[in-house]
């Protein structure tokens, strides 16, 4: 079984990495690096009126990064213990995330050969990369799907009291967001002193646990899942707020 692996470069996926690589080999890892967006002429004129609400939301979104890294660090010390940082053990290389979808991206990656692509935390991928593996490309989902789908999903049911639906979910990936048949879900325990952070660490143990089961059980055919009976909610980054 032919895997790749691409997925942001944070220390709670370099964690994921290491423990599915410990039970089957990987091929290569692509590492997503975020350099910001790309700036359209209708988001420049609107910069140009408005420079004190661009000025906010940029205040804004460095708070909230730094707020979502300090989550991230703390499930990592969760899951390695205080004070280790976890190092990449396969090899790797960097993309940024503008180039996930070009030309060149697809080609690296179809030189490659992968039976499996497997995803986690990444951009929105067009059919003319998600269609390359010859297995099929699957998401690691931090919720589930599809009740929760998009942006910080182990958050929102947390906040909305809603316990039932905090876990993770592995789909395959289609046009959507989030969307694509599920193969597996996972519920965490949840004990009375969990935090998001040990949420997230404790999801992300018991993903690499199904995805080592997932690749054991696969075959030569495509992988299938089950079709999403509803369309949930999507959650976005403008969704979050700082209080």
């Amino acid at each position: 079984m032919n895997l790749v692996v691409l997925c942001s470069c944070g220390p709670i996926n370099t964690c994921l990495i290491n423990s599915i690589a410990s039970h089957h080999p990987i091929r290569h890892v692509f590492r997503v690096v975020w350099t910001g967006c790309r700036p359209s002429s209708s988001r420049l004129s609107k910069v140009a009126r408005a420079p004190i609400r661009a000025a906010q939301r940029g205040l804004r979104r460095r708070f909230y990064n730094r707020f979502l890294a300090r989550i991230e660090s703390q499930a990592v010390r969760h899951l390695v213990g205080k004070g280790s940082s976890p190092s990449c053990d396969v090899p790797f290389s960097t993309v940024d995330h503008l180039s996930i979808n070009t030309k060149e991206f697809a080609n690296s990656l179809r030189a490659l050969e992968p039976d499996i692509l497997l995803v986690s935390a990444c951009p929105l991928l067009k059919p003319e990369i998600f269609e390359i593996p010859k297995l099929g490309t699957i998401n690691v989902h931090r919720g589930i799907a599809p009740k929760y789908r998009g942006d910080r999903t182990v958050f929102w049911p947390l906040y909305h009291q809603d316990f039932e639906h905090v876990g993770i979910t592995l789909h395959l990936i289609d046009r959507g967001i989030d969307t694509g048949p599920v193969l597996a879900y996972g519920f965490p325990e949840l004990c009375p002193g969990d935090t998001e952070a040990t949420i997230l660490a404790k999801s992300m143990e018991m993903a690499a646990d199904l995805v080592g089961k997932l690749l054991m059980d696969a075959g030569p055919c495509r992988v299938n899942g089950v079709r999403q009976a509803a369309s949930g909610r999507c959650f976005y980054y403008r969704d979050q707020r700082i209080w």
